[in-house]
This record gives C-alpha cells, structure tokens and sequence, in this order.
C-alpha cells in the first residue's frame, strides 16, 4: 500500500515538473521561423483578439499562457496596435515587443511600365530593401514557383511585379517584399484571362511580355488595344517589331533617344533586328495594358508614329506611315 502511494506521488510530481518545464519553455524559449513573420495589430485589439491573431501565426504555442502571462506582468492594457515583425522570439519579448509599440510601414507607389532595376531603386530609396539584394531575388524566381504556379515557366520576375500602392516595413525580408507583388498579380492579373476567350494565341508567359511593350509604347489607355492590335497584325504577317522601347531596354535606359546605331545593337531584346517577341517583359506592365493585349480592337493598322502630344498617328501602309513621320517628327 505504501508503494503505491509512493508510486502515485512519484507520478503525481513527475507530471507537474514535465508541465513546469513545458510552461517555462513556451515561456522563455523562442518560437522559431523559416522567415519573419509580419503581423498587423488592429486597433482596439484586447489581450484575447492579439493572442488569437499570433496563434493563428504560430507566433505563440499556447494563447492562454500568452494572455495569463500579460495579466501577471500587467501589461494587458499596455499592448499597441501596429505593424510587427518576428523572429525567433520568446513570449516575453514577444510582450515586451507589443508592450513597446509596432514598427514603422511605408507607403511606396510603384507606378506601371517601371523595369526591375527602377522598382529597386525606389525600394532602396524607401529603404525597404537594397538594390542589390532585390534584384538578386527578381532573378532567381524559383523560390516562388511553388506557391505561385503562373511562374512555373519565367525565369526572371520582370513583368509580374504588379505596379500598385504597397505598405512595406522597414528592411523588411525580401522574399516577403517579392511575395507582395505576386499577390497582387495573381488577385489583378489572373482574373483577366477568365472573363472570355481572348481574341489570341499567345500562352501567359508572352501575353506579359506583349503588354510590357504596350504599356512603353502608349501614353494614353484609349490607344493600349490600338497599338496591341499593331503588334499582333506585325507578328501574324512575319514582320518585325520595331519597337524602340525593346531596344531601350536591351541599352538597360528608357530615358535617352535613340540613334541609329543603337538600332542595331546586338541583342534578342532588340525588335528590330529580331523577329518575332523578345525573350522576356521590358517592364512591370498594370492592368490596362494587359487587358488590352488580350482583347485588342480589330484593326488593320501595320505602323504608328508619335505625334507630339501624346497619342498616335496610325497607318494602313508603308507610304502612309513615311508620310505621318514626316509630319509629326
């Protein structure tokens, strides 16, 4: 009889240091993460709505623990609304962190037909993330292709960093910074290929870059159908390009004016040499220029020419065009 009892109290006191020991840890061990983890805490958020949000997270194990331990500290009325990051935290500095106040978020407008090497520099400017690093990341989209399938044939991201308003924190982690654009083209982009059959051949991956070189070429939305249309008449009749644009991003600047010789640069990005699209977007194109590639208006027109004010002068033939060049240039 006594060996039992013994027994049972040798249970009885083994169950409560296993249960102090899992209760320290949760406690003072930290939580450990692939990446950080970016959390938005509402304004108003009790003890109980911020521990159902960072259990949803698995930021914390145990959100009873979480809201008995900001009771026993009192610091229950102390926790802030904000924007937070963690990583490899323990609830203590998780509390600490809350108690303290969130990080600060920028807001960045990545405006449409940007290249790669220009969202980086406003990122790097906003000092979200440095160029280099972004980049390195633009190009090396494998990371990505398991969550987001539509990348399964790109090699590079140039073209699906959707142009929008983004809030980003303060060196946040790139991978976290790329993934929000891909969301934002998967949520605006995607949807645009299921609203009917579009009026094309072309697979995904050259819609995209056929709307990059729209999105170059037009100033105004009205004319982004007219010159897709153009583009495809071209491509349907083994003709080139011509697309200066295309040629200016081969040079790696949109900003200088042509020469001839720079027509003539080697490069498969070059439509003036090369037939047929170029192997790849030359910039992050926004919805209407995507739209437009993929329902362009029927129209027979083979040229266009800048007329100064920022629309076209488009052309049936050859002779027509040469004579709106001479007039508008």
């Amino acid at each position: 009889m006594v060996f039992k009892k013994i027994w049972w109290k040798n249970i009885i006191v083994a169950a409560v240091l296993f249960s102090l020991v899992l209760l320290l840890s949760w406690i003072f061990l930290p939580f450990y993460s692939s990446a950080p983890i970016n959390i938005l805490i509402p304004a108003g958020a009790d003890s109980f709505e911020i521990a159902n949000i960072l259990r949803q997270q698995a930021v914390i194990k145990n959100k009873f623990l979480f809201i008995l331990l900001s009771k026993v500290l009192n610091w229950e009325k102390d926790l802030k609304a904000g924007n937070y990051e963690f990583s490899s935290s323990n609830m203590i500095d998780i509390l600490g962190k809350l108690k303290k106040g969130g990080i600060k978020r920028s807001r960045v407008t990545i405006p449409e037909g940007l290249p790669e090497w220009e969202v980086s520099q406003i990122l790097e400017k906003e000092k979200i993330i440095k160029k280099n690093d972004f980049l390195a990341l633009v190009n090396d989209p494998g990371i990505f292709k398991e969550e987001f399938s539509f990348l399964l044939s790109v090699e590079s991201l140039e073209g699906y960093l959707y142009p929008d308003t983004y809030y980003f924190f303060i060196e946040e982690n790139g991978v976290q910074v790329i993934r929000k654009f891909l969301v934002r083209f998967q949520e605006i982009v995607l949807p645009l290929y299921e609203e009917k059959i579009p009026r094309n051949n072309l697979s995904r991956e050259e819609i995209i870059i056929l709307a990059s070189i729209v999105e170059k070429e037009a100033q105004i939305n009205l004319e982004k159908p007219i010159i897709a249309a153009v583009f495809y008449n071209r491509l349907e009749k083994g003709m080139r390009l011509r697309a200066d644009p295309t040629v200016k991003y081969a040079l790696g600047n949109f900003q200088e004016r042509l020469t001839y010789d720079d027509l003539t640069v080697s490069s498969p990005y070059n439509t003036y040499v090369y037939h047929g699209l170029p192997p790849g977007p030359i910039c992050n194109p926004g919805k209407d220029s995507i739209y437009a590639v993929l329902y362009p208006d029927e129209m027979d027109y083979l040229y266009f020419v800048a007329k100064g004010d920022g629309t076209h002068k488009f052309s049936n033939t050859y002779e027509e065009h040469l004579d709106a060049v001479s007039k508008y240039r």
